[in-house]
């Protein structure tokens, strides 16, 4: 599991500086710890790079580096229709992080990315950022964050309009994970989120996390789970991250017993890894009452992906519930340990120019989604269609090439 740690001495925060524009005086600091680390004369020769001019370099990524010190921060333009505070209808801000030159601003960029998110989410919401008492709220937040995570190596911070109000707490942590690999992947709207961990102790998380745990259900797909919740998407997404982040949780394509599987050669790791055996047969009972599956049993059922098989017919050749074996779990395990992949379909549409494509999905399907880039389940998703439509009206059409790949979960 990744843990947040103490910044050493050279990679900790230097200063944090909130950045916003002003319709009448432009860009302004709103509040900064130290107090008075930026004077106005060095302030104006980098706000250029605090609040972007041009709508590219909005929610970009913004590395300075100076003589000294290196600033981290991504300036953000934020529409939203209440007018009550302060009466904008656009809001223009930064968050900046000022470190060492030398420091290893990876961990902060991760801190970043995750607070801009949050507040944008929150201003659209109930005008955080722009409302009465906004400084009060801000200044708290930039000094949870630099004296939390300097002393600790992580903070809390309250995004909420009203202080006493706890719905809105978010966990931020510094994560060096410079020694290896530990990135997390793209999670698209289709993937489906599997908890890995216990989730008990919720005292850690977010309360955006413990508002969505009780419908992580390890079916349900990212869209879905927004819906279900009433949370945006971007929010859900985000909780999932954290999951992924802290080794609690992982991502995988939607189960369908139409969909083919296939075992990879981590199937022969498993074998000396009594462990994951045993983790694996506590998976996949169907009825913890009945006696256990044994391992033999699934070895077996996983060797019979060998050529690649779906899963219905895995269903009706082998009978796994006879043995007190769930499929859909048993693939479920499979996938998030790297034992098993699934064929991932693909549509292209053989004429993208010119002629429009046929009437299918129209109106409801964009032509930018035939382009091979997506997958069925992105589109079952994003329109709400089962997986028997999508592939009845594309996969048996002449004017469709599918592509079958094998691109992991």
């Amino acid at each position: 599991m990744v843990k947040s740690s103490v910044p050493s001495l050279n990679n900790g925060i230097e200063a944090i500086i909130f950045v916003v524009f002003d319709n009448r005086v432009g860009a302004k600091i709103s509040y900064q710890v130290p107090e008075n680390f930026f004077d106005d004369r060095t302030f104006k020769s980098l706000e250029t790079y605090f609040i972007a001019r041009t709508p590219q370099l909005h929610d970009r990524l913004i590395v300075t580096e100076l003589e000294d010190f290196k600033t981290i921060g991504i300036p953000v333009k934020i529409g939203h229709s209440g007018a009550s505070g302060a009466g904008r209808q656009v809001t223009i801000l930064n968050i900046v992080i000022v470190t060492k030159l030398s420091a290893n601003t990876s961990p902060y960029e991760k801190i970043l990315k995750k607070l801009i998110s949050y507040m944008k989410i929150f201003e659209q919401e109930n005008e955080f950022l722009s409302s009465e008492g906004k400084e009060e709220r801000i200044g708290e937040i930039i000094d949870r964050m630099y004296h939390g995570i300097n002393e600790y190596g992580h903070c809390t911070v309250n995004c909420s309009v009203n202080v006493q109000d706890k719905l809105n707490v978010i966990k931020l942590s510094y994560v060096d994970m410079s020694d290896g690999d530990q990135s997390i992947p793209p999670i698209g709207d289709s993937d489906v989120p599997i908890v890995t961990g216990d989730l008990q102790d919720s005292t850690i998380w977010d309360l955006s996390l413990r508002e969505l745990y009780s419908f992580l259900d390890n079916q349900k797909p990212i869209r879905l789970l927004a819906m279900k919740s009433h949370m945006h998407v971007d929010q859900v997404r985000m909780c999932v991250q954290s999951l992924i982040y802290y080794g609690l949780g992982a991502v995988i394509s939607p189960i369908q017993y139409s969909n083919t599987y296939y075992v990879t050669e981590e199937i022969s790791k498993a074998i000396y890894d009594r462990k994951l055996q045993e983790e694996c047969v506590k998976y996949v009972a169907i009825n913890s009452h009945d006696p256990p599956p044994l391992w033999e049993d699934l070895f077996n059922l996983y060797q019979t992906f060998q050529t690649g098989i779906q899963l219905k017919k895995l269903f009706v050749v082998e009978k796994p519930f006879r043995k007190n074996i769930n499929e859909r779990r048993l693939v479920e395990f499979g996938l998030v340990y790297g034992l098993l992949k699934r064929l991932h379909k693909y549509p292209i549409y053989k004429n993208p120019v010119g002629n429009k494509p046929p009437e299918i999905l129209l109106p409801y399907i964009n032509r930018n989604v035939l382009g091979g880039q997506h997958s069925f389940d992105d589109i079952c998703v994003a329109l709400d269609f089962k997986l028997e439509k999508v592939q009845h009206d594309l996969e048996f059409n002449r004017e469709f090439i599918v592509i079958i790949q094998k691109l992991g979960v």
